[in-house]
C-alpha cells in the first residue's frame, strides 16, 4: 500500500476511494458493491469504463461477506404501525422506479430484491449487476472461512463487542499502512484482541 497504493491511504475510507477511482487516480477499487452504483451513475466520469469481478479466493468457495440494507423500529415506538408501512413502501419495486424515474436504475438501491437483478433496465443500467448478485448469493454469514465460528458473520458479527474490536484492528492496521508499526505487528495485536472476545463466546 506505502508503495502502490493512493495517497492518503492510511486515512482513506469509502468517500475517499469512491472519489479516487471517480476521477480515475486508482486502477482498482476492492469494497463493497454499493459502491457501483455511484460508479455508474449518469454523471459519474467513469461510467461504463470499469470491470466488476468477485474478490479471489483461496481455500473458500467465496470471500465475500455480508453487510444489509435493513430498517430498525424501536419496541417502544408509537408509530410502529407507519413505520411498518414506511418499510414496506421503501422496499417495494415501486420505490425502484420512483427512484429510477428521478436518479436513473444504476442508482437504485439493490441488494434487497431478485426482481431488481432481474429487471431488464436495470441490467442495461448496471453492468455490474451479475458480480454484485453474485456476491450476494455466495456469501455465507454461518461458514465464512476455513474453521468454526462461535457466532454468526463475516465482516460483521452481531455482538456488542463489535464495533470496539473494529475499531482496535482498523487502527493497528492504519498504522502500518502510515508505516508506524509492521503488518505481522498490526495483525497479532487485531487477532489478539479478537481472540480474546471469541474465547468468552466459546464459553
Amino acid at each position: 500500500m506505502r508503495e502502490h497504493g493512493e495517497a492518503g491511504a492510511a486515512q482513506a475510507g469509502f468517500t475517499e476511494c469512491l472519489n479516487n477511482m471517480s476521477q480515475s487516480k486508482v486502477a482498482m477499487w476492492y469494497d463493497a458493491t454499493s459502491a457501483a452504483g455511484a460508479l455508474e451513475a449518469d454523471a459519474s466520469p467513469v461510467k461504463g469504463k470499469i470491470g466488476y469481478a468477485q474478490a479471489p479466493v483461496k481455500k473458500t468457495d467465496s470471500s465475500g461477506w455480508l453487510w444489509t440494507w435493513s430498517w430498525g423500529v424501536q419496541a417502544a415506538s408509537k408509530k410502529q404501525d407507519a413505520a411498518g408501512k414506511f418499510i414496506a413502501w421503501a422496499s417495494s419495486k415501486e420505490y425502484e422506479e420512483l427512484v429510477a424515474s428521478k436518479l436513473g436504475w444504476a442508482k437504485v438501491p439493490s441488494g434487497k430484491r431478485i426482481s431488481t437483478y432481474e429487471n431488464a433496465d436495470f441490467q442495461k443500467a448496471a453492468p455490474f449487476f451479475e458480480a454484485e448478485r453474485s456476491a450476494i448469493e455466495n456469501a455465507d454469514p454461518k461458514n465464512p472461512g476455513v474453521q468454526e465460528r462461535p457466532v454468526v458473520g463475516i465482516q460483521f458479527v452481531g455482538i456488542p463487542e463489535f464495533a470496539d474490536l473494529g475499531t482496535t484492528v482498523s487502527q493497528g492496521v492504519s498504522s502500518a499502512i502510515a508505516g508506524q508499526g509492521t503488518v505481522a505487528d498490526a495483525l497479532a495485536k487485531g487477532q489478539e484482541a479478537a481472540q480474546k472476545i471469541g474465547d468468552k463466546y466459546k464459553k
